[in-house]
């Protein structure tokens, strides 16, 4: 399976993902997250999710995402979930 359609099936499930993806500083970061969206900004696709452990939105360039993990972790929707 794809990273998309990794995300797609966690998102049609409500299980958050594990995800390792580069950083604009060029660091590797892993983070449990609810999946919501893609958005092309620019030239640059940015899938949307929402950092459990920050609390808060972050976005990855699509290109930048590493791996994907669907989890068995289950959530309740902030907002539609549109992956």
């Amino acid at each position: 399976m794809s990273i998309k359609d990794i995300i797609a099936s966690a998102g049609r499930n409500l299980h958050t993902i594990i995800i390792t993806a580069r950083e604009d500083d060029g660091s590797t970061e892993t983070r449990e997250a609810e999946p919501y969206s893609y958005r092309i900004k620019g030239q640059d696709e940015k899938f949307f999710c929402y950092d459990i452990r920050k609390g808060g939105i972050r976005n990855f360039h699509v290109s930048s995402i590493i791996s994907v993990k669907e989890t068995q972790n289950t959530f309740t929707p902030r907002w539609p979930v549109e992956v």
